[in-house]
């Protein structure tokens, strides 16, 4: 009997959660739908910061060359952060046929900084434009999408425009995890109140691609400000907020595409290491996440079971209308995300991965030995 009531709560939150994905993927917008021609074609310095990424770099910058720049000018600058492999020499090869290109040599890590927002700060210090594309070197760019979000940007004035790429999955582990990110964000960050109010409450960034206007990243203090982030993303989100400056998160799914992880390997370590820094080291927060996750999407599977095999057909209802709301609620993400629809089936499972990382990441902290990605132990 008890059961039975929690599902019907449960089924009423997933409905409430369906209802509130719903009008935040109608309220995403997409850069450059009624924007106008860009006038005296500013120079946008496009910033990658690359380490061992030999297998994305080349493709990455053929895809920023072939970008229409007939609305703005680019330079591409090029930050390789101590690679082991060939990222250098392929970016050094491609330089001497495209002026537009630049690389830097990555310099030893200060202490008291991340590698990523040392990266960052670097690129920033040699690049001349009047915007910066902080842009991963795991990101292909259509022909539109810098000009897009660009006229976006200008016709909002905003300080930062950022959104997720459309993911590309190649191993089951990916395509459970990986479109939990923007997940999170459809499910639980309204999206009308990123543009509307100042609060850093409403804030929210993709590292992936940020458009960052020069004067907010100035006013911020750049990424010195920001230098032991682990979630570098969302803190300069919030920094532009905190400066007085808008920002917008748009649906970038028509517009780029990226594979971040490789394998589930790579999920699990890329995860475990921002997760629980993505949420300031709350334990409390943490515990709220995963209570709700499980009560929500782990819970109705289980009373299903007990209700079939009890014979109790009133739960098994309410625990299977539970679940297809559940799965639902996915689907509605990963069509606005571009993904396909029928991997909402997989809700449960994919929450069940997602808390395991999640788990994994506060014991990380919690034992002293931190996470490790591309060589480098964090905390």
């Amino acid at each position: 009997m008890i059961l039975t009531w929690v599902l019907t709560a449960v089924c009423l939150l997933l409905a409430a959660q369906l209802v509130f994905a719903l009008i935040n993927s109608r309220a995403l917008p997409v850069p450059g739908k009624r924007t106008r021609t860009i006038e005296n074609r500013p120079l946008v310095s496009v910033l990658i910061p690359a380490r061992d990424e030999e297998r994305n770099i080349e493709e990455c910058l053929n895809h920023v060359l072939d970008s229409d720049d007939s609305e703005y000018r680019i330079e591409v600058i090029v930050y390789d952060d101590d690679s082991s492999d060939d990222t250098g020499g392929i970016v050094r090869r491609m330089a001497m046929e495209d002026h537009r290109i630049r690389l830097m040599k990555g310099d030893e890590l200060p202490e008291g900084w991340k590698g990523k927002c040392y990266a960052c700060h670097r690129l920033a210090e040699q690049a001349s434009g009047s915007w910066y594309l902080m842009l991963d070197a795991d990101v292909r760019v259509g022909r539109l999408a810098i000009r897009d979000t660009l006229r976006s940007a200008m016709k909002k004035k905003v300080g930062l425009l950022s959104g997720f790429p459309k993911q590309i999955t190649g191993t089951w582990m990916e395509r459970l995890v990986v479109p939990m990110m923007e997940f999170v964000i459809l499910c639980h960050l309204p999206m009308p109140m990123v543009a509307r109010s100042s609060s850093r409450l409403f804030s929210a960034a993709h590292g992936a691609y940020m458009l960052i206007k020069r004067s907010a990243y100035e006013s911020v203090g750049g990424y010195e400000a920001l230098k032991n982030e682990m979630v570098d993303d969302m803190a300069m989100a919030r920094a532009v907020k905190q400066a007085g400056y808008k920002m917008m998160l748009a649906d970038m799914s028509k517009h780029a595409q990226m594979r971040m992880y490789h394998g589930a390997r790579e999920v699990w370590e890329g995860f475990s290491k921002n997760m629980f820094a993505g949420m300031g080291r709350n334990y409390v927060l943490m515990a709220g996440m995963l209570l709700w996750y499980t009560a929500l999407y782990i819970l109705p599977p289980i009373a299903l079971l007990i209700g079939l095999f009890s014979g109790n057909l009133h739960l098994a209802a309410f625990s299977g209308l539970a679940m297809l709301l559940g799965m639902t609620v996915k689907s509605v993400c990963d069509i606005r995300s571009g993904l396909p629809a029928w991997r909402g089936v997989f809700m449960a499972a994919t929450v069940c991965c997602t808390l395991a990382i999640a788990l994994a990441s506060v014991a990380g902290g919690l034992n002293g030995k931190g996470h490790t990605w591309k060589g480098r132990r964090y905390g």
